[in-house]
């Protein structure tokens, strides 16, 4: 773009990489242009997202943390394993199409020859972030071609807790889930706040539009407010997991939960020619 819009810049990511930074009343983002990447909130109350220790800021690939996409598909590839996991959003490289007060930017990323060798489908992404006293993201999927598509889609997002252990999940209660993860807790209320105790994997579906995280570690809460999203995935890797992951130090369980906002599983998204679907999510964060 030829100029951006007051509290817009185009900056570099710790790894050098290109990057947008947002900075108005309500801290400062920001914003890988690959993948679409959030890779940080700063808000008044310290830091709301959370990336591993050894998170690499590699080309070509996501970090182990912030607000990784995911598109087409959710997890391992349903037919293919050789495929990324959680689809290839997180691997294009997206540009800035507008800018605005507030501050707010909007990156697109578009289908080439690569994606339809993995996806055979035409497609837009559009990607809003704008940043008040609150964060609000909106992902827009669209079918420029001429036939119907089904997708899976989530904001994969990473909080800072300070201890996992201490935190609780509010606004789940009840609502149908199941647990993928492969060594959970036991019984536990589902009725109840949703706490961590064990490695957590659990999908739910049917999820209400509220969702609020309390961290008493940082003595604060964050609010998740979504449209379109019916499909919520908590996830925790305790430590035996830990290990086996990239980005992250053996300890690193301890200090995050990740809650996305998701059309996944029963609830993936059918988007017609000529058609388009937003998913949004305004988080916000407030003292406790």
């Amino acid at each position: 773009m030829s100029s951006l819009a007051a509290g817009v810049t185009l900056v570099q990511d710790p790894g050098g990489r290109e990057a947008v930074r947002l900075v108005g009343k309500g801290g400062s983002v920001l914003i890988a242009t690959l993948g679409a990447q959030v890779l940080s909130w700063q808000s008044p109350l310290g830091e709301v997202l959370w990336w591993g220790s050894k998170a690499e800021y590699a080309p070509g690939k996501p970090v182990r943390g912030g607000i990784p996409l995911v598109f087409p598909w959710f997890g391992d590839h349903p037919t293919d394993k050789s495929q990324p996991a959680h689809g290839f959003a997180r691997n294009l490289v997206w540009r800035v199409e507008s800018s605005g007060s507030g501050p707010e930017v909007t990156l697109v990323a578009t289908d080439d020859a690569a994606t339809r060798a993995m996806w055979p489908h035409a497609f837009s992404l559009r990607l809003s972030v704008a940043l008040t006293d609150t964060l609000r993201i909106a992902l827009t999927i669209g079918n420029p071609g001429a036939r119907e598509f089904t997708c899976e889609e989530a904001l994969h997002t990473y909080f800072a807790l300070g201890d996992v252990r201490l935190a609780t999940v509010h606004g789940l209660e009840g609502v149908a889930c199941t647990e993928h993860a492969a060594a959970p807790e036991g019984p536990w209320d589902q009725q109840a706040p949703l706490q961590f105790r064990a490695e957590t994997d659990r999908i739910f579906q049917g999820t209400k539009d509220r969702i609020e995280l309390r961290a008493p570690a940082l003595r604060r809460a964050i609010t998740l407010q979504t449209t379109n999203a019916r499909s919520a995935i908590v996830w925790n890797p305790w430590p035996a997991k830990t290990a086996r992951l990239s980005g992250m130090a053996a300890d690193d369980w301890t200090r995050f939960c990740c809650i996305e906002s998701a059309n996944v599983r029963a609830n993936t998204i059918a988007v017609a020619p000529g058609q388009s679907h937003t998913l949004s999510l305004v988080l916000s964060s407030r003292a406790v």
